[in-house]
């Protein structure tokens, strides 16, 4: 006679392994940041009419990750939550808009020069903002070129609990990003980094919001947020888990 404990227990195991397995695999696709100073050469995309980098901004809400949908400029009611709670002016309140309201985050291919792998780069605003600084400079320009382009000096000060990059520049001197042989195969290994961004449904959110505010008084009139920006890469990452469900 069939055990159904023993055959529960042994479907749960291999399906947990088998989900863990898949997490492990998914975060190394992304340069973890050490402290200190990672250098790295940021990759154009294979198509012209395709950017370097992808948008998205993140609701972090029971420890997974939820894509926005106002990235795609759809409505989003775990902003407009956010916002209404903002508004009564109540500490609590305020404290969970700052919790549930997204945060910017962009991807961007870059190989990491200690390993010389295709890496996901995501980061935040600041450090995002330093390397289009790059774009603007005429000492500079574009240094996603493969022939004369630059490195990238990622330096990660920890200050408080929370990472600060403003030390952060690209390398002075052109120079070919490597050798043909290598290029091309960085090209055959480049993430797909815009199919990274999977809007969260409507649907799901609204549950999410009501699901938060429960009895909590709002207004249909928001106040602006606060504007508030974190580069916390490790922060992000830990809640990676949940980022191929939003």
């Amino acid at each position: 006679m069939v055990n159904l404990d023993q055959l529960r227990k042994k479907y749960e195991q291999i399906n947990r392994t088998k989900s863990d397995n898949d997490t492990s695999d998914f975060l190394k696709k992304f340069l973890m940041m050490k402290e200190g100073t990672t250098v790295v050469r940021i990759l154009p995309s294979k198509s012209e009419d395709e950017d370097f980098y992808a948008e998205t901004a993140i609701h972090r809400i029971d420890g997974r990750n939820h894509h926005c949908p106002r990235v795609k400029g759809n409505d989003c009611p775990l902003c407009d939550l956010s916002y209404q709670l903002w508004n009564t002016k109540v500490d609590e309140n305020q404290n969970i808009a700052r919790q549930i309201k997204s945060s910017k985050r962009f991807y961007i291919n870059a190989v990491e020069r200690d390993t010389g792998d295709v890496k996901i780069l995501s980061m935040g605003v600041k450090l995002f903002s330093k390397i289009l600084d790059c774009f603007f400079d005429e000492d500079y320009g574009d240094i996603t070129d493969v022939k004369e382009g630059h490195d990238f000096k990622i330096v990660k000060d920890i200050q408080g609990q929370w990472p600060n990059y403003d030390k952060s520049s690209p390398k002075p001197k052109r120079s070919p990003a490597g050798s043909a042989q290598e290029i091309a195969q960085w090209f055959d290994e480049l993430h797909d980094i815009h199919g990274l961004v999977r809007v969260a449904s409507y649907e799901d959110l609204k549950k999410m919001a009501l699901s938060i505010i429960g009895e909590r008084d709002s207004t249909n009139t928001p106040d602006p947020m606060p504007k508030e920006d974190s580069d916390d890469e490790g922060d992000y990452l830990s809640h990676l888990k949940g980022l191929g469900n939003g």
